[in-house]
Parts: structure tokens; C-alpha cells; sequence
């Protein structure tokens, strides 16, 4: 069974997991450090965040995935979209200690922009002590797939419907990890209209 915790209801971004287990963790639109201490053995984490910036929106974040026990899992994906002149600052690390070994961590962050004005900057980190891990980590950013967009318009779809088919369907990536809970249906409902 999977542990959730939805970091927009929680005070403090400081999550401490000393007990083996499944943790799923969310947040959205939300600003701060969100440090993750993997504490035992056999914690699994799965980290999800979604931005959506409109107007000024400047959202300014820094994720530390840190594994103080062997045999952990942590895998962190957030992705935003970006309109009008809004800002995204991501700086993102995963940090094994020594102890850490056999561990896997993975840090993923993409990005769409759908305006000139719209800055993105997003930075990922490794600290890697032990000698028997699997680390990864990526960032991308862009803009809308013109192939995809022209691909969906020689279907009959107009130009604007086919870029927020595009917008809805990178967003989804994020909101189909969540499962079919609650809350996943609320972000659903609530983020999609932002988005597009």
C-alpha cells in the first residue's frame, strides 16, 4: 500500500521517511525547498510536481532527494508549462551518502513554453558518495512540437484546439501517476483549465 502526501497540505517542507514503504509525494504551484530524507531501508518514493504559470507568476523551487540508508528508491518528475511572462526556477539534487549504497535515484524536470516572455531556469545536481548506485537526472525545455501540432491539424483540428490537446496531454503524464484517487480527479478538473 502507498503512503500519499499531498505537500500543498503539509507546514514545512522537510519530509522524513525512517519507515520501509511506498510514499507517493505532489505538490503544485508551490514555492520552497523540498528536502527528502529516505531514512531505512526499502523506502520508495515517487516525487510529482506541476506548475502552471500565468501572467508574473515567479515560482522559485529546489528539491533534495537524499538517501541515508542502502536500498532505497526515490524518483522525482516535475513538469510546468509556462505562459505570458511567467518564471520558473528549479534547482534539483539527489544526494547519496556513503551509506546510501545500492540505492536508485532518478531527478527529471521538462518544461513547455508557450510564450517569448515566459524564462525558465532549471538546474540538476548529483552528490554521489557510495560506489554501487544507479543515478540519473534530466532537464528539457521547449516549446510545442510543430510536427505534432501540424500532424493534429491535417486530422481537422483547428490550430489552437490542438495546442491545448498538446498542453492537456503533457499534463496528463503527471496527473495519470497520481492513479484515480481524489485527488488526482480534483487536479483534473481544477488544472486543466488553467493550462490551456
Amino acid at each position: 500500500m502507498t503512503t500519499f502526501i499531498n505537500l500543498n497540505e503539509v507546514k514545512g517542507e522537510h519530509i522524513v521517511l525512517d519507515k520501509p514503504g511506498s510514499y507517493t509525494a505532489f505538490f503544485y504551484n508551490k514555492s520552497g525547498l523540498f528536502n527528502f530524507e529516505l531514512n531505512a531501508k526499502n523506502v520508495e518514493l515517487n516525487i510529482y510536481g506541476l506548475y502552471i504559470g500565468r501572467r508574473d507568476d515567479i515560482f522559485k523551487v529546489e528539491t533534495i532527494q537524499h538517501h541515508n540508508a542502502p536500498l532505497t528508491t526515490s524518483n522525482l518528475f516535475i513538469k510546468g508549462v509556462f505562459k505570458d511572462r511567467s518564471k520558473f526556477l528549479y534547482k534539483g539534487l539527489i544526494r547519496i551518502e556513503k551509506k546510501g549504497q545500492t540505492s536508485h535515484a532518478y531527478q527529471k524536470n521538462q518544461n513547455l513554453v508557450l510564450s517569448k516572455d515566459a524564462f525558465i531556469e532549471s538546474k540538476p545536481y548529483l552528490e554521489i558518495l557510495a560506489n554501487d548506485v544507479f543515478c540519473t537526472h534530466g532537464s528539457t525545455t521547449g516549446k510545442i512540437n510543430e510536427d505534432e501540432l501540424y500532424y493534429l491539424q491535417t486530422r481537422g483540428v483547428a490550430k489552437e484546439q490542438a495546442k491545448d490537446l498538446i498542453v492537456t496531454g503533457f499534463i496528463n503524464d503527471i496527473i495519470d501517476r497520481l492513479g484515480n484517487n481524489t485527488l488526482a480527479l480534483e487536479i483534473r478538473k481544477n488544472i486543466l483549465n488553467d493550462a490551456v
